[in-house]
Protein backbone atom coordinates (compact mmCIF):
# COMPACT_ATOMS: atom_id res chain seq x y z
CA UNK A 1 0.00 0.00 0.00
CA UNK A 2 2.95 2.25 0.97
CA UNK A 3 4.37 1.82 -2.26
CA UNK A 4 1.48 2.40 -4.38
CA UNK A 5 0.87 5.22 -2.57
CA UNK A 6 4.81 5.97 -2.95
CA UNK A 7 3.94 5.65 -7.22
CA UNK A 8 1.08 7.77 -6.87
CA UNK A 9 2.93 10.95 -5.46
CA UNK A 10 5.62 10.46 -7.98
CA UNK A 11 3.47 10.06 -11.11
CA UNK A 12 1.30 13.02 -9.90
CA UNK A 13 4.36 15.27 -9.58
CA UNK A 14 5.86 13.99 -13.09
CA UNK A 15 2.12 14.47 -14.61
CA UNK A 16 1.91 18.07 -12.83
CA UNK A 17 5.08 19.38 -14.98
CA UNK A 18 4.40 17.87 -18.23
CA UNK A 19 0.89 19.11 -17.81
CA UNK A 20 1.29 22.40 -16.91
CA UNK A 21 4.13 23.00 -19.58
CA UNK A 22 1.87 21.44 -22.00
CA UNK A 23 -0.89 24.22 -20.86
CA UNK A 24 1.56 26.77 -21.04
CA UNK A 25 3.05 26.23 -24.71
CA UNK A 26 -0.53 25.87 -26.09
CA UNK A 27 -1.93 29.08 -24.25
CA UNK A 28 0.61 30.90 -25.80
CA UNK A 29 0.06 29.89 -29.29
CA UNK A 30 -3.49 30.47 -28.77
CA UNK A 31 -4.56 33.47 -31.25
CA UNK A 32 -5.89 36.83 -30.55
CA UNK A 33 -9.84 36.13 -29.38
CA UNK A 34 -12.17 38.13 -28.78
CA UNK A 35 -13.77 37.43 -25.49
CA UNK A 36 -17.53 37.82 -24.62
CA UNK A 37 -20.45 35.87 -23.73
CA UNK A 38 -20.65 33.72 -27.07
CA UNK A 39 -16.68 32.84 -26.66
CA UNK A 40 -17.23 31.49 -23.24
CA UNK A 41 -20.41 29.95 -23.82
CA UNK A 42 -18.45 27.87 -26.70
CA UNK A 43 -15.40 27.10 -24.01
CA UNK A 44 -17.47 26.45 -21.28
CA UNK A 45 -20.21 24.00 -23.36
CA UNK A 46 -16.67 22.46 -25.13
CA UNK A 47 -15.15 21.86 -21.72
CA UNK A 48 -18.33 19.95 -20.56
CA UNK A 49 -18.27 18.19 -23.46
CA UNK A 50 -15.52 16.78 -22.74
CA UNK A 51 -15.88 16.23 -19.21
CA UNK A 52 -18.87 14.00 -20.43
CA UNK A 53 -16.21 12.06 -22.82
CA UNK A 54 -14.42 11.36 -19.54
CA UNK A 55 -16.92 10.52 -17.60
CA UNK A 56 -18.26 7.90 -20.75
CA UNK A 57 -14.74 6.28 -21.11
CA UNK A 58 -14.74 5.78 -17.54
CA UNK A 59 -18.35 4.19 -17.41
CA UNK A 60 -16.88 1.62 -20.07
CA UNK A 61 -13.89 1.05 -18.24
CA UNK A 62 -16.47 -0.15 -15.21
CA UNK A 63 -18.36 -2.44 -17.91
CA UNK A 64 -15.21 -3.83 -18.75
CA UNK A 65 -14.00 -4.60 -15.34
CA UNK A 66 -17.44 -6.05 -14.14
CA UNK A 67 -17.13 -8.26 -17.79
CA UNK A 68 -13.78 -9.43 -15.91
CA UNK A 69 -15.50 -10.09 -12.28
CA UNK A 70 -13.40 -7.42 -10.73
CA UNK A 71 -15.64 -5.33 -7.47
CA UNK A 72 -16.31 -2.05 -9.39
CA UNK A 73 -19.20 0.68 -9.50
CA UNK A 74 -19.64 3.39 -11.68
CA UNK A 75 -18.18 6.18 -9.81
CA UNK A 76 -15.35 4.10 -8.49
CA UNK A 77 -14.29 3.75 -12.05
CA UNK A 78 -14.88 7.18 -13.44
CA UNK A 79 -12.81 8.56 -10.25
CA UNK A 80 -10.15 6.70 -11.11
CA UNK A 81 -10.26 7.15 -14.19
CA UNK A 82 -10.82 11.05 -14.45
CA UNK A 83 -7.43 10.92 -12.10
CA UNK A 84 -4.93 8.51 -13.68
CA UNK A 85 -5.86 10.36 -16.90
CA UNK A 86 -3.98 13.13 -15.49
CA UNK A 87 -0.64 11.54 -16.38
CA UNK A 88 -1.24 10.70 -20.25
CA UNK A 89 0.68 14.32 -20.51
CA UNK A 90 4.14 12.33 -19.35
CA UNK A 91 5.67 10.89 -22.52
CA UNK A 92 5.68 7.25 -23.17
CA UNK A 93 2.16 6.56 -23.21
CA UNK A 94 2.02 3.94 -20.37
CA UNK A 95 2.30 6.35 -16.79
CA UNK A 96 -1.54 7.23 -17.07
CA UNK A 97 -2.54 3.08 -16.97
CA UNK A 98 0.33 2.30 -14.39
CA UNK A 99 -1.33 5.43 -12.27
CA UNK A 100 -5.12 3.87 -12.74
CA UNK A 101 -3.48 0.23 -11.84
CA UNK A 102 -1.93 1.66 -8.61
CA UNK A 103 -5.20 3.53 -7.51
CA UNK A 104 -7.19 0.42 -8.31
CA UNK A 105 -5.00 -1.53 -6.25
CA UNK A 106 -5.86 0.74 -3.50
CA UNK A 107 -9.29 0.07 -4.07
CA UNK A 108 -9.19 -3.61 -4.00
CA UNK A 109 -9.10 -4.39 -7.55
CA UNK A 110 -6.55 -6.95 -8.66
CA UNK A 111 -3.74 -6.11 -10.72
CA UNK A 112 -3.95 -9.02 -13.40
CA UNK A 113 -7.65 -7.79 -13.90
CA UNK A 114 -6.74 -3.96 -13.80
CA UNK A 115 -4.16 -4.66 -16.60
CA UNK A 116 -6.63 -7.07 -18.71
CA UNK A 117 -9.48 -4.55 -19.04
CA UNK A 118 -6.91 -1.27 -19.86
CA UNK A 119 -5.94 -3.80 -22.42
CA UNK A 120 -9.21 -4.65 -23.50
CA UNK A 121 -10.18 -0.49 -23.19
CA UNK A 122 -7.31 0.70 -25.46
CA UNK A 123 -8.39 -2.36 -27.98
CA UNK A 124 -11.60 -1.44 -28.63
CA UNK A 125 -11.02 2.62 -28.59
CA UNK A 126 -8.50 2.02 -31.44
CA UNK A 127 -10.88 -0.16 -33.06
CA UNK A 128 -14.14 2.63 -32.28
CA UNK A 129 -11.84 5.55 -34.27
CA UNK A 130 -10.75 3.47 -36.58
CA UNK A 131 -14.15 2.31 -37.42
CA UNK A 132 -15.67 6.28 -36.99
CA UNK A 133 -12.67 7.57 -39.79
CA UNK A 134 -13.68 4.82 -42.36
CA UNK A 135 -17.29 5.49 -41.42
CA UNK A 136 -17.25 9.34 -41.41
CA UNK A 137 -14.59 9.39 -44.83
CA UNK A 138 -17.33 7.05 -46.72
CA UNK A 139 -20.31 9.43 -46.18
CA UNK A 140 -18.11 12.87 -46.56
CA UNK A 141 -17.00 10.52 -50.27
CA UNK A 142 -13.39 11.24 -49.28
CA UNK A 143 -10.34 11.28 -47.92
CA UNK A 144 -10.36 14.83 -46.47
CA UNK A 145 -7.93 16.71 -47.93
CA UNK A 146 -3.88 17.19 -46.84
CA UNK A 147 -3.98 13.55 -44.87
CA UNK A 148 -1.59 10.87 -46.27
CA UNK A 149 -2.37 7.88 -45.78
CA UNK A 150 -0.33 4.77 -46.16
CA UNK A 151 -0.65 3.14 -49.23
CA UNK A 152 -3.65 0.93 -49.49
CA UNK A 153 -2.05 -2.59 -48.29
CA UNK A 154 -0.39 -0.83 -45.54
CA UNK A 155 -3.67 0.64 -44.34
CA UNK A 156 -5.30 -2.64 -45.00
CA UNK A 157 -2.70 -4.20 -42.39
CA UNK A 158 -3.28 -1.76 -39.87
CA UNK A 159 -7.23 -2.12 -40.06
CA UNK A 160 -6.27 -5.85 -39.71
CA UNK A 161 -4.20 -5.38 -37.03
CA UNK A 162 -6.22 -3.16 -35.09
CA UNK A 163 -9.63 -5.22 -35.65
CA UNK A 164 -7.51 -8.20 -34.31
CA UNK A 165 -6.21 -6.82 -31.24
CA UNK A 166 -9.29 -7.28 -29.07
CA UNK A 167 -9.87 -10.90 -29.61
CA UNK A 168 -5.81 -11.36 -29.30
CA UNK A 169 -6.33 -9.92 -25.80
CA UNK A 170 -9.30 -11.93 -24.79
CA UNK A 171 -7.53 -14.58 -25.95
CA UNK A 172 -4.55 -13.67 -23.48
CA UNK A 173 -6.67 -13.16 -20.47
CA UNK A 174 -9.45 -16.42 -20.84
CA UNK A 175 -9.49 -19.72 -20.06
CA UNK A 176 -8.23 -21.05 -23.72
CA UNK A 177 -4.93 -19.69 -23.76
CA UNK A 178 -1.74 -22.44 -23.28
CA UNK A 179 -1.23 -23.15 -19.91
CA UNK A 180 2.64 -22.06 -20.32
CA UNK A 181 1.66 -18.68 -20.75
CA UNK A 182 0.74 -18.84 -16.61
CA UNK A 183 4.46 -18.12 -15.80
CA UNK A 184 4.18 -15.15 -17.10
CA UNK A 185 0.30 -14.20 -16.51
CA UNK A 186 -0.04 -16.20 -13.75
CA UNK A 187 -3.40 -18.50 -13.21
CA UNK A 188 -6.18 -15.43 -13.39
CA UNK A 189 -8.91 -15.65 -15.98
CA UNK A 190 -10.94 -13.62 -17.35
CA UNK A 191 -14.51 -14.84 -18.35
CA UNK A 192 -15.24 -13.29 -22.31
CA UNK A 193 -17.63 -9.85 -22.29
CA UNK A 194 -21.04 -10.37 -23.70
CA UNK A 195 -22.23 -8.66 -26.86
CA UNK A 196 -23.83 -5.95 -24.98
CA UNK A 197 -21.08 -5.15 -22.77
CA UNK A 198 -18.63 -4.62 -26.30
CA UNK A 199 -22.11 -3.15 -28.42
CA UNK A 200 -22.26 -0.37 -25.31
CA UNK A 201 -18.43 0.04 -24.81
CA UNK A 202 -17.82 0.58 -28.35
CA UNK A 203 -20.83 3.11 -28.35
CA UNK A 204 -19.62 5.05 -25.71
CA UNK A 205 -15.97 5.34 -27.23
CA UNK A 206 -17.23 6.28 -31.01
CA UNK A 207 -19.62 9.10 -29.38
CA UNK A 208 -16.27 10.68 -27.79
CA UNK A 209 -15.09 10.58 -31.12
CA UNK A 210 -18.27 12.43 -32.39
CA UNK A 211 -18.29 14.72 -29.86
CA UNK A 212 -14.61 16.06 -30.00
CA UNK A 213 -14.83 16.58 -33.54
CA UNK A 214 -18.07 18.84 -32.74
CA UNK A 215 -16.08 20.58 -30.50
CA UNK A 216 -13.65 21.18 -32.99
CA UNK A 217 -16.22 22.83 -35.43
CA UNK A 218 -17.98 24.63 -32.70
CA UNK A 219 -14.78 26.40 -31.49
CA UNK A 220 -13.66 26.95 -35.57
CA UNK A 221 -17.33 28.27 -36.14
CA UNK A 222 -18.65 30.48 -33.12
CA UNK A 223 -15.11 31.58 -31.53
CA UNK A 224 -12.46 32.18 -34.42
CA UNK A 225 -15.56 33.18 -37.16
CA UNK A 226 -14.96 30.10 -39.86
CA UNK A 227 -18.02 30.84 -42.25
CA UNK A 228 -19.45 27.72 -42.47
CA UNK A 229 -19.59 24.46 -40.45
CA UNK A 230 -17.60 21.61 -41.48
CA UNK A 231 -18.49 19.45 -38.18
CA UNK A 232 -18.95 15.96 -40.22
CA UNK A 233 -15.55 16.40 -41.95
CA UNK A 234 -14.27 17.64 -38.32
CA UNK A 235 -15.36 14.39 -36.54
CA UNK A 236 -13.27 12.44 -39.41
CA UNK A 237 -10.21 14.11 -39.10
CA UNK A 238 -10.45 14.22 -35.69
CA UNK A 239 -10.50 10.34 -35.56
CA UNK A 240 -7.75 9.77 -38.07
CA UNK A 241 -5.71 12.58 -35.96
CA UNK A 242 -6.77 10.14 -32.60
CA UNK A 243 -5.66 7.41 -34.01
CA UNK A 244 -2.44 8.51 -34.73
CA UNK A 245 -1.44 9.82 -31.88
CA UNK A 246 -2.58 6.76 -30.20
CA UNK A 247 0.01 5.06 -32.24
CA UNK A 248 2.70 7.19 -31.47
CA UNK A 249 3.54 6.07 -27.79
CA UNK A 250 6.38 9.07 -27.50
CA UNK A 251 3.79 11.83 -27.86
CA UNK A 252 2.62 12.53 -24.52
CA UNK A 253 -1.58 13.01 -24.80
CA UNK A 254 -0.93 12.76 -28.65
CA UNK A 255 0.71 15.90 -28.45
CA UNK A 256 2.06 17.43 -31.45
CA UNK A 257 0.82 14.16 -33.66
CA UNK A 258 -2.87 14.63 -33.37
CA UNK A 259 -2.12 18.80 -34.15
CA UNK A 260 0.12 17.73 -37.32
CA UNK A 261 -3.08 15.55 -38.51
CA UNK A 262 -5.88 18.42 -37.48
CA UNK A 263 -4.02 21.06 -39.17
CA UNK A 264 -3.54 19.00 -42.60
CA UNK A 265 -6.65 17.67 -42.64
CA UNK A 266 -8.80 21.01 -41.54
CA UNK A 267 -7.13 23.32 -43.76
CA UNK A 268 -9.04 22.94 -46.73
CA UNK A 269 -12.21 23.35 -45.16
CA UNK A 270 -11.26 26.33 -42.84
CA UNK A 271 -8.27 27.66 -43.85
CA UNK A 272 -4.77 27.66 -42.11
CA UNK A 273 -5.37 30.42 -39.55
CA UNK A 274 -8.51 28.97 -38.63
CA UNK A 275 -7.08 25.30 -38.80
CA UNK A 276 -4.17 25.70 -36.72
CA UNK A 277 -6.04 28.20 -34.14
CA UNK A 278 -8.77 25.49 -34.18
CA UNK A 279 -6.16 22.62 -33.00
CA UNK A 280 -4.67 24.45 -30.49
CA UNK A 281 -8.20 26.16 -29.17
CA UNK A 282 -9.46 22.27 -28.68
CA UNK A 283 -6.32 21.32 -27.30
CA UNK A 284 -6.09 24.05 -24.51
CA UNK A 285 -9.88 23.22 -23.92
CA UNK A 286 -8.98 19.83 -23.36
CA UNK A 287 -6.14 20.14 -20.92
CA UNK A 288 -8.10 22.42 -19.09
CA UNK A 289 -10.84 19.66 -18.97
CA UNK A 290 -8.52 17.23 -17.65
CA UNK A 291 -7.42 19.21 -15.03
CA UNK A 292 -11.07 20.16 -13.79
CA UNK A 293 -11.33 16.49 -14.20
CA UNK A 294 -8.54 15.70 -12.64
CA UNK A 295 -9.79 17.65 -9.63
CA UNK A 296 -13.13 16.42 -9.69
CA UNK A 297 -11.96 12.76 -9.79
CA UNK A 298 -9.76 13.14 -7.00
CA UNK A 299 -12.87 14.47 -4.38
CA UNK A 300 -14.67 11.56 -5.61
CA UNK A 301 -11.75 8.87 -4.99
CA UNK A 302 -11.04 10.46 -1.38
CA UNK A 303 -14.65 10.55 -1.07
CA UNK A 304 -15.15 6.73 -1.75
CA UNK A 305 -11.89 5.77 0.23
CA UNK A 306 -13.34 7.52 3.42
CA UNK A 307 -16.67 5.60 2.66
CA UNK A 308 -15.21 2.33 2.62
CA UNK A 309 -12.81 3.12 5.40
CA UNK A 310 -16.07 3.85 7.45
CA UNK A 311 -17.78 0.70 6.69
CA UNK A 312 -14.44 -1.42 7.28
CA UNK A 313 -14.46 0.09 10.46
CA UNK A 314 -18.42 -0.70 11.40
CA UNK A 315 -18.14 -4.02 10.27
CA UNK A 316 -14.74 -4.59 12.06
Amino acid sequence: MRFARLVGYVILAISSAYFFAALARHANALPPIAWNHVTLAVVTFCMGLYLAQVSAAGLAWHYWLRAAREGSHPALAVSLFAVSQFAKYVPGGIAQHIARVALGERHGLSRTGLIFTIALEQSWALVAGVVVALTVTFFVGSIPDGISLPSPFRLAVLIALALMLPPAILWLGGRHRPSFLDRWLGAWRATHPNAGTVVVCFLLYAVGFASSGWSIDLIARYMLGANESHAVLSISVFAVAWVAGFVTLVSPAGLGVREAVLLAGLTPAYGPGIALAAAVSHRVVTCLGDGLAFLLGLLMEKRLRRTNRVKDGRSG
